[in-house]
C-alpha cells in the first residue's frame, strides 16, 4: 500500500499541474482574453503568477507543507483507480473492494488515517506551529477523512484520557464517501495552486491544519504517551565454522549496530570495545 501511495504521490502528484502564468509583459501561457472557468467559483480565473513570480515567491512559508499535501490527495484520489492497482501488481483491474487490491486500497487510507493522528507529535504547542511538512499534509487530510460524514471514518474512544483511541474506518465506502470527499480537497489545493490564489489557498489550509483544543490537549499527550522508540535495523553477520554458516545476529541497539560492524571487519584497523 505504501509504494502505491509513493508511487502515485511522487509521478502523479508533484509530476501533473499548469502554473497559469504571464511568462512576459503581455505574454500569457493560456488564454488571457478568455481565461478558463474555475470549477471552484464557476466564474473566470481572477489571479495567475505575473513575471518573475513562482510558487514558492507566491505561497510563501507554507507552500512545502501545501504541495506535500497536494500530492497526498493525488495518491489517495488515484488509488481508488483499480486499474492503477493493477499496474503495480494488485488484481485484475477488476473494481471491488472486497479482493487484494482492495486490501491495499484500504490499507492505505487507514494508513494515511493513523498519520494523521500520529502526526499531531510535530505540531508545537508554544509556537501552535506545524514542524514538519509531510505530517501538517496528513493531519489535513485526515480531516477530510472526518470531515466526510456518513460514518466515513471516526474516532472511537471510552476513556475520558483517550488511552483507549482508534481510528475507524468503514472500507465499503472509500470508493463513494472517501473518494468524493478527498478529491473535493484535492480540486480546491489544485486550482488555488495553479492559480495563484494565496488568498484562498491559505485560508483552506489553515482550516484543514488547525489544531483546535482537543487535538492539542487530548489527542496529542496520548500521541506522545504512545510514542515508541525509532526502530534500530542491525545487519546480522555470516561466519563459516567447521564446513557450516554460522549466523550471529545483534540486539537492535546502538550498541548491537557497533558490534555488528565492528565484528564484520570492515574497517579491520578500528578496533571496538563493548
Amino acid at each position: 500500500a505504501f509504494e502505491v501511495q509513493v508511487g502515485i504521490h511522487e509521478l502523479l502528484g508533484h509530476g501533473t499541474g499548469k502554473l497559469l502564468q504571464e511568462t512576459a509583459p503581455g505574454e500569457y501561457n493560456f488564454d488571457a482574453s478568455d481565461p478558463p472557468i474555475s470549477p471552484i467559483t464557476n466564474k473566470p480565473i481572477a489571479t495567475y503568477y505575473k513575471p518573475g513570480q513562482t510558487w514558492s515567491s507566491v505561497f510563501g512559508g507554507f507552500s512545502a507543507s501545501y504541495e506535500e499535501a497536494r500530492a497526498e490527495s493525488v495518491a489517495m484520489a488515484l488509488s481508488c483507480d483499480f486499474d492503477i492497482l493493477h499496474i503495480f501488481g494488485f488484481g485484475d483491474g477488476t473494481v471491488d473492494v472486497k479482493n487484494k487490491a482492495g486490501d491495499v486500497l484500504y490499507a492505505g487510507y487507514l494508513s494515511m488515517a493513523r498519520a494523521g493522528i500520529a502526526a499531531v507529535e510535530f505540531w508545537d504547542p508554544k509556537s501552535r506551529k506545524w514542524g514538519q511538512a509531510h505530517m501538517q499534509a496528513r493531519f489535513s487530510i485526515l480531516k477530510t477523512f472526518l470531515e466526510a460524514g456518513e460514518g466515513f471514518t471516526v474516532l472511537d474512544y471510552s476513556q475520558d484520557d483517550l488511552s483507549d483511541l482508534t481510528v475507524k474506518m468503514d472500507k465499503e465506502k472509500i470508493l463513494t464517501v472517501g473518494r468524493k470527499a478527498v478529491e473535493e480537497y484535492l480540486q480546491k489545493l489544485h486550482v488555488f495552486k495553479c492559480t495563484a490564489d494565496y488568498e484562498a489557498g491559505k485560508k483552506l489550509y489553515d482550516e484543514m491544519t488547525d489544531v483546535d483544543e482537543w487535538w492539542a490537549n487530548k489527542v496529542r499527550p496520548e500521541v506522545l504517551r504512545r510514542k515508541t522508540p525509532r526502530k534500530v535495523f542491525v545487519q546480522a553477520n555470516t561466519y563459516e565454522k567447521d564446513g557450516k554458516v554460522e549466523l550471529r545476529e545483534y540486539e537492535p541497539t546502538n550498541e548491537g549496530m557497533i558490534r555488528s560492524w565492528s565484528e564484520r571487519g570492515v574497517y579491520p584497523e578500528v578496533v571496538v570495545g563493548i
